[in-house]
């Protein structure tokens, strides 16, 4: 049997036991009522955050052709007219491939001459190969801008003193300028390749050792590719019974402005203006 002392420890023992439960409880209460708290805000910006998210899916998902958007705010879907293939990269089985061929005639010929004998030293430079191996190579010649001068003879004629002048070719129009096949490069790698004028300036100056600026570049393409042909376009638009006109929106310069078009199946005629009514096409003069 325990003593009175055991006893009293015993109880004492327990009794501590019993306040540290509790204490371990009451905290345990608060930890709990914290996370219920917690767990009450949370749900309520989940929720709101689901609103958002089906909010801004659903403005993704209006464009130029379910909604009054015109088609310049269109963004996310764009679509490729590529269709799939479902062949693997590179030739296919049973395709007839092409490779390079050795040419008859080629533009250079370096000759790889053995002058020495490697066994005893004795000099080759006068003993006559008995084969010949031929390896070609096809690369592009280095590429460089070209200065070509023009000469206008200007004459006096000795018995009536008229003076004559030559005729310089009609491309030919300044003191200094650019020639046809560089402005054909330029206007081919901005409008066919869509190269910007400052990378399309960049790469003639890698490739050329030439630096022209975005300006002039951009005067080439507007010259030569512009103004020599919207004449013709405007005509054929003119001349047709069928046309059809639009416009959408457009930022320039940050401000709101319109892109008119008028165009066949086989011409458009494209200017941008501010307004978007009959300001607009009166002064791109098509439908007038």
């Amino acid at each position: 049997m325990l003593t009175v002392q055991q006893a009293v420890f015993t109880v004492e023992n327990l009794i501590g036991k019993v306040q540290q439960q509790k204490q371990l409880i009451t905290h345990q209460q608060q930890v709990i009522e914290q996370l219920l708290t917690e767990n009450k805000q949370l749900r309520k910006e989940n929720e709101q955050l689901k609103y958002r998210v089906q909010e801004l899916e659903a403005r993704t998902k209006k464009n130029s052709s379910n909604s009054h958007l015109p088609p310049s705010s269109d963004r996310f879907h764009t679509h490729s007219s590529r269709q799939p293939s479902g062949n693997k990269p590179g030739g296919q089985e049973g395709h007839q491939g092409t490779t390079l061929h050795q040419v008859e005639h080629p533009h250079h010929r370096v000759v790889h001459r053995v002058n020495t004998c490697q066994g005893c030293g004795a000099s080759l430079c006068e003993v006559k190969p008995f084969r010949v191996d031929v390896r070609q190579v096809f690369d592009l010649p280095p590429v460089t801008i070209e200065v070509t001068q023009h000469e206008r003879e200007v004459k006096s004629c000795p018995h009536c003193r008229c003076v004559q002048q030559a005729e310089f070719p009609p491309h030919v129009t300044n003191h200094v300028q650019y020639g046809p096949r560089l402005t054909a490069l330029v206007v081919y790698l901005h409008h066919i390749q869509l190269i910007p004028y400052k990378r399309l300036s960049d790469t003639i100056e890698a490739l050329y050792q030439h630096s022209v600026s975005t300006g002039t570049l951009a005067n080439m393409v507007k010259r030569e590719a512009l103004e020599s042909n919207m004449d013709i376009i405007e005509d054929a638009l003119l001349e047709s019974n069928i046309l059809h006109v639009d416009d959408t929106s457009l930022c320039i310069n940050g401000k709101l402005a319109w892109v008119h078009v008028a165009c066949t199946s086989r011409y458009t005629y494209l200017a941008p203006h501010a307004s978007r009514g009959k300001k607009a096409t009166d002064d791109i003069g098509i439908l007038p």
